[in-house]
């Protein structure tokens, strides 16, 4: 196989991307290297790119990376979404909990609307 004159371009949209016109290739090219070439972007910066990237590298609930003790990579990996996953999974509970205890005990001012609630309780993968 010979190498692409577009590796990032055919590695993000494999065969679909030899019918992009060449000058809408070489922007998209161009603009997944710049994403790739370190310092090209602030790594400390908050953006969704930097995010993923920062999770791809075993970052747990807290920003930090999960503790390598004895662990190999994929555990650490595992770990840090299993912990990204309960720090998600606890704040939708509390949030439920008390909407719940709002509608039951609390003023109706405050109460949130039943469109909202059924909404809340059918996010996907709450159930």
């Amino acid at each position: 196989m010979s190498e692409s004159k577009y590796p990032f371009r055919y590695a993000t949209l494999g065969e679909a991307a030899a019918r992009l016109p060449d000058d809408l290739a070489c922007t998209l090219e161009d603009t997944f290297v710049a994403i790739q070439i370190p310092g090209a972007r602030r790594p400390d910066s908050i953006t969704v790119l930097n995010c993923l990237q920062r999770i791809r590298e075993v970052e747990a609930a807290n920003g930090q990376p999960w503790p390598s003790k004895g662990h190999t990579l994929g555990q650490c990996m595992a770990l840090a979404r299993i912990d990204r996953a309960n720090a998600g999974q606890t704040f939708l509970l509390e949030l439920l909990h008390s909407i719940e205890r709002t509608r039951v005990d609390g003023d109706e001012s405050e109460q949130v609307s039943d469109g909202a609630r059924r909404a809340a309780v059918c996010l996907p993968g709450a159930g």
